[in-house]
C-alpha cells in the first residue's frame, strides 16, 4: 500500500510547478486516502488491499496533479508586464538624453537602477511577507509614521528635514489604513471610521504648521486611495458585523469621505491653492508662479501641430522666455532681465534694472539667452524635465504623437485594473486595489498639470518620470499588485491557512 500511495503521490507533485504548494496539496491527499482506506477496512477489506482500492479511487494522479496545477497556480500578466518594461525603457531613455539645465543634476536615470530592483524584488516577495509578518509591520509602520509626524515639526535640521520624505509617507500611509481596515474588517463602521479619521488627520497635519502644500497633492492620492479602496471592500462584502448592512455603510463611506475632502479646503492657504488649480490665470503674479508655468504651457500646447513639434521664430521664443508675451502689458516690471555682462558698463546696467525692478515690486527672472542662441529648452518651466513629459512630448512632435503616448499610459492602467478585478484574495485584492488606485490618482494630477491645471506640487507620473525617491515608492506599490496577483491562487489568506485541495473521490 505504501509504494501505490507513494508512487501516486509523486506522480502528482511533479505536475505542480509552484513547489512549496506541492507537500500541502501531497498532504491532504494523503489524508483523504487515509479515510478511504479506513471506509474499506470498516467493511472488512484487509489493510493492503483497502488501500490499494482507496488508491484507485483516486483516479489518474496525472489528471489529478494538473488540474490542481491549473486551480492553483502561480498568475502571470505578460501584457501588463510588456507595457511595464516598455514604459520604465521610455522613462529612463528619456531622462538619459534630456537636456539638462544647469541647475540640475544630469544623473536622474541612475534611479531607474534601484527603480528596477524594488519592483522585482518586491513582485517576487511582497505579497508573501505582508501575508505572513502583518501583525508586527502594523504597529511596526504606524509607529514610524507617528514618530516622522513628531520630528517633522522639530525646528532643528536633523529633524525638519525629515518632512522633505513626509511626501512619500503619505502615499505609502494608504495602504497602511486599508491593512489596518481589512484586519479590523469585522467592526464594520467602527473601523471604517477609525481609518477615515486616521487619514484625516494625516491630511489635516502636512505643512499645517508651516503653511505650505508641499503635501498637498500626495494628500489627494491617499484621501481618493483610501476612499476608492474602501468602497470596493464593501462591494466585495468584506466588511461584516455592522447591523446597516453594505448600503448603511456605502453611506458611511461616502460621508466620511465628504467630510475628509473638506480638510482640503480647511485654511485661507489651502482655499487659495485649490483656487489656483481651478482657476490658474486669476492667480498670476510673476514669472515664478507655478500658475504663469500653467499659463504657459497652455500657450504652447495651443500652438503646436497636430503632426510635428511647435516652430517659433527667435523672438518669440524670448518674448517667451522673458514672460514679455504675458507681462509686457499686464506687468512690464515682471519681464525677465538680461543678465549676461562682459563689460563693468554691462554689470552696472544690469544691476540698475535689477535694483529699479525691485523698488518697483517686481521679481524678474534672470535671462541667460538672446535671440542667437534661444531654445526651446530656455523657455520651458523649471523642473520641465520631470513635471512636463507629456507637455514636453506634445511641444516636440505634435498632438498626433501626444495622444499616442496617453494611449500607451491609459492602456497601461487599463491592464494594471484588470489584473487587479482578477485578483480572488479579499486582503490581496483590498491592497492592489488601493496601491492601483494611488498610483492612478498620481498620473491624473500629473496629466492635469502637464495640461496647464497643476493642484500643489507636483505629482510624478509612474513609470516615466523618475522622481528620484518617487520612483522607489511607486515601484513599491506597483510591485506588491503584481505579487499579490501572482500568488493570489497558491497563497491562502493566511499563511497557516493554504488553498484546500480537492481530489476525486
Amino acid at each position: 500500500m505504501a509504494d501505490y500511495r507513494k508512487d501516486f503521490l509523486e506522480t502528482v507533485e511533479e505536475q505542480i510547478a509552484y513547489k512549496p504548494l506541492r507537500g500541502v496539496l501531497s498532504q491532504e491527499l494523503e489524508e483523504h486516502i487515509f479515510d478511504r482506506t479506513e471506509e474499506y477496512e470498516a467493511q472488512g477489506i484487509p489493510r493492503e488491499e483497502a488501500g490499494k482500492l482507496a488508491v484507485r479511487d483516486m483516479g489518474d494522479p496525472v489528471v489529478i496533479g494538473t488540474q490542481l496545477n491549473r486551480v492553483h497556480q502561480i498568475q502571470k500578466a505578460p501584457a501588463l508586464i510588456t507595457v511595464t518594461f516598455l514604459l520604465l525603457f521610455l522613462g529612463f531613455a528619456g531622462t538619459a538624453s534630456m537636456f539638462w539645465s544647469p541647475e540640475q543634476f544630469s544623473n536622474g536615470y541612475l534611479y531607474y537602477i534601484p527603480g528596477f530592483l524594488t519592483l522585482a524584488l518586491v513582485s517576487w516577495k511582497g505579497y508573501p511577507f505582508i501575508l505572513r509578518h502583518s501583525k508586527w509591520l502594523l504597529p511596526l509602520a504606524g509607529g514610524l509614521f507617528l514618530a516622522g509626524e513628531c520630528l517633522c515639526t522639530q525646528k532643528a535640521v536633523p529633524f525638519w528635514r525629515i518632512g522633505y520624505f513626509r511626501y512619500f509617507g503619505i502615499l505609502l500611509f494608504a495602504p497602511f489604513l486599508i491593512l489596518l481596515a481589512y484586519r479590523l474588517r469585522r467592526h464594520g463602521r467602527k473601523i471604517i471610521l477609525l481609518v477615515l479619521a486616521m487619514g484625516g488627520a494625516c491630511i489635516f497635519l502636512p505643512g499645517f504648521y508651516k503653511n505650505y502644500g508641499r503635501d498637498l497633492s500626495a494628500c489627494a492620492v491617499l484621501a481618493a486611495g483610501v476612499s476608492g479602496t474602501l468602497l470596493m471592500m464593501n462591494r466585495r462584502d468584506i466588511f461584516t458585523g455592522d447591523s446597516l448592512g453594505r448600503k448603511g455603510i456605502y453611506g458611511t463611506i461616502l460621508l466620511g469621505s465628504a467630510v475628509v475632502g473638506c480638510l482640503f479646503v480647511c485654511t485661507g492657504y489651502r482655499r487659495e491653492t485649490f483656487q489656483q488649480f481651478v482657476n490658474p490665470d486669476g492667480h498670476i503674479r510673476s514669472t515664478w508662479d507655478d500658475t504663469y508655468n500653467s499659463a504657459l504651457i497652455r500657450r504652447l500646447l495651443s500652438e503646436t501641430p497636430l503632426i510635428g513639434g511647435i516652430s517659433l521664430t527667435p523672438q518669440e521664443l524670448m518674448d517667451y522666455g522673458t514672460g514679455a508675451w504675458y507681462f509686457e502689458r499686464r506687468d512690464p516690471k515682471q519681464v525677465g532681465i538680461y543678465a549676461v555682462y562682459h563689460t563693468e558698463e554691462e554689470e552696472q546696467e544690469f544691476k540698475a534694472a535689477v535694483m529699479k525692478a525691485r523698488e518697483e515690486g517686481g521679481s524678474p527672472r534672470y535671462v541667460h539667452f538672446d535671440e542667437s542662441n534661444v531654445r526651446l529648452w530656455d523657455i520651458l518651466p523649471q523642473h520641465y524635465h520631470n513635471n512636463y513629459w507629456i507637455a514636453l512630448c506634445i511641444l516636440l512632435f505634435g498632438w498626433l504623437a501626444g495622444a499616442v503616448f496617453l494611449g500607451a499610459i491609459g492602456g497601461f492602467y487599463l491592464l494594471l485594473f484588470a489584473c487587479i478585478r482578477k485578483i480572488r484574495g479579499n486582503l490581496a485584492f483590498s491592497l492592489s486595489c488601493c496601491c492601483g488606485i494611488c498610483l492612478l490618482m498620481e498620473g491624473i494630477l500629473y496629466t492635469l498639470g502637464n495640461f496647464g491645471y497643476q493642484y500643489a506640487s507636483f505629482t510624478n507620473l509612474p513609470l516615466i518620470s523618475e522622481g528620484r525617491i518617487s520612483i522607489l515608492v511607486n515601484m513599491a506599490l506597483l510591485g506588491f499588485i503584481f505579487s499579490a496577483y501572482r500568488y493570489d491562487r497558491v497563497i491562502g489568506e493566511a499563511a497557516s491557512e493554504p488553498p484546500k485541495a480537492y481530489a476525486r473521490q
